[in-house]
Order: structure tokens, then C-alpha cells, then sequence
């Protein structure tokens, strides 16, 4: 047990976040932040233009916490074997958005569509790693733009594979690109510009 000691000595109010025991407005906003996790993704995540669900559903990406077939295994739940949009290997998160050969297909063909000169996601690299490698070969003004291609697409894939899961849909690489180019079409008349800058002209 922990022994206290009584003295003569009047109590005093000690501040635990600062060395000097005095509290400050710095001390207590970063007290805030104590035993929060980091998000190594937040500057991808959070400081773009795209749909407040599009950037949660990206911050359970990063976090592992998307329903993926892995994850209901781990958890001792119902699932399907193998990634359902290329049955070719188990489904996690990284295979999901960045390995799967559809996948890949659908990020190749929509850079090519916005004419924005990017590479495709590599296998060795995170999402974040890549848009960091990817935005240093892309010109200035088109960096806000895949900004925003960094987050739709995988958005996308995703829904395509729930479309498969509940719905029983068919993977289809032109489904996803319609759904992926609709989209895109519908942020920038949302109001996300670096897309409107990008996206095709239709006559």
C-alpha cells in the first residue's frame, strides 16, 4: 500500500501535464490527445475533398476494421474463401484496394481517363506511401485532383465487392468503371474542383 504522510504544509492544486505543475491552454489541448492512436494516413484521409463517408470508410481501412473476409475469419464468422472479384486470392484490405487484379485494372483505366500521369498502386507500397511517391511525378495542378482519385477509387472497389457479397452481382470491370466515372462526375458537382479540372469534356 501506498503510504501517505500528513503534514503542516497547506494543499496546493499541481498540474500533472506540465513540469512546472502550472496548468497552460497547450498542456491541456495536448492532455487531449494522451492514449490516442495515430493515423499515419490523416493527411491523405482528412485534408482532401470527398464525402464525409468516403473518408470514414478510409480510416477503417487504414485502421483494419473493414469487414473484409480475413477479418471475419479472425473473428470466427461466415466467409467466402477467396476475394470475390478475382477468386484468386484471400480477401483483406490490402488485396482488396491494391493488389486484386480487377482492382488494379479499375485504377489504371481511371488515371487514363483523367488524363492524370500517375502510376498505378504498387503491391510493395501502402496507399499512403503510394500517393506520396505517385503526387511527386504528378504536375501541381493535378495533385489535389489525385487527391481525390486516391479515395474514390478504393471507395469504389469497395462497393463493387458489396454489390457481390449481398447482392449477388457479378464482378464486372466496366460496372466499375461506369460507377467509378459517375461518381467522380457527381463530387465535382458537389463541389470538389480538382476533379471538375480533370474530368473529360462531354458534348
Amino acid at each position: 500500500m501506498q503510504r501517505t504522510e500528513l503534514s503542516a504544509t497547506p494543499d496546493r492544486l499541481i498540474w500533472r501535464w506540465t513540469a512546472s505543475g502550472n496548468y497552460s491552454a497547450q498542456s491541456c489541448y495536448m492532455a487531449t490527445f494522451h492514449g490516442s492512436t495515430a493515423c499515419y494516413s490523416w493527411k491523405l484521409i482528412w485534408k482532401c475533398w470527398a464525402l464525409p463517408r468516403v473518408k470514414f470508410f478510409h480510416w477503417l481501412a487504414n485502421q483494419d476494421r473493414c469487414w473484409t473476409a480475413e477479418r471475419l475469419a479472425r473473428h470466427g464468422l461466415q466467409h467466402h474463401p477467396r476475394c470475390l472479384l478475382c477468386d484468386q486470392q484471400p480477401e483483406t484490405v490490402r488485396h482488396l484496394l491494391m493488389e486484386c487484379p480487377l482492382a488494379r485494372q479499375a485504377w489504371h483505366e481511371t488515371l487514363a481517363w483523367l488524363r492524370i500521369p500517375a502510376p498505378i498502386p504498387t503491391q510493395e507500397l501502402s496507399l499512403t506511401d503510394w500517393w506520396k511517391y505517385a503526387k511527386e511525378d504528378t504536375p501541381p495542378i493535378l495533385r489535389k485532383a489525385l487527391k481525390s482519385v486516391a479515395l474514390l477509387v478504393p471507395w469504389m472497389v469497395w462497393k463493387h465487392r458489396n454489390s457481390c457479397v449481398f447482392n449477388n452481382a457479378t464482378p464486372s470491370l466496366n460496372t466499375l468503371l461506369d460507377s467509378i466515372k459517375d461518381e467522380a462526375r457527381s463530387w465535382a458537382a458537389a463541389g470538389a474542383p480538382c476533379l471538375r479540372l480533370v474530368l473529360p469534356q462531354t458534348w
